[in-house]
């Protein structure tokens, strides 16, 4: 196998450091409807998608992270116009995160009739990404 060394890299408008890329850009990514069957829209470095239960999902990385120490964040969001709940994207304990896998729930939480509530659930659009340094 050959090695190309490069500092930057340029596409003719724009020139990028070889840095950004292998230090600060999304090594895994994961667009996918959650209703229903669960399927992929899109991804990056994601080769599957698990449907646990209810707001459960796991991603399975092409390529795996060096260790289980790497950031995760993500949203979700209705096929409709629904803006009075928060929603939020959360990994799992520390078990359900490894370096060839990450599990996150998808949470809302809001107030209905008065009352506070948040529950796990299955979301039209939900979308996941991590940072971190692969093996």
């Amino acid at each position: 196998m050959s090695t190309l060394e490069v500092s930057n890299l340029n596409d003719g408008t724009t020139t990028l450091a070889t840095t950004h890329i292998t230090n600060g850009s999304s090594k895994a990514w994961c667009c996918w409807n959650g209703t229903g069957t669960a399927a992929i829209r899109d991804s990056h470095n994601v080769s599957s998608l698990t449907d646990n239960g209810s707001g459960d999902f796991s991603q399975n990385f092409t390529s795996n992270y060096g260790s289980a120490n790497y950031t995760i964040s993500g949203c979700m969001a209705w096929n409709s116009a629904v803006s009075t709940y928060v929603y939020n994207l959360q990994p799992s304990q520390d078990s359900g995160i490894t370096s060839s896998s990450a599990r996150v729930y998808c949470n809302s939480s809001g107030v209905s009739s008065g009352t506070a509530y948040s529950a796990k659930g299955d979301y039209y659009y939900s979308a996941f990404h991590s940072h971190g340094d692969l093996a």
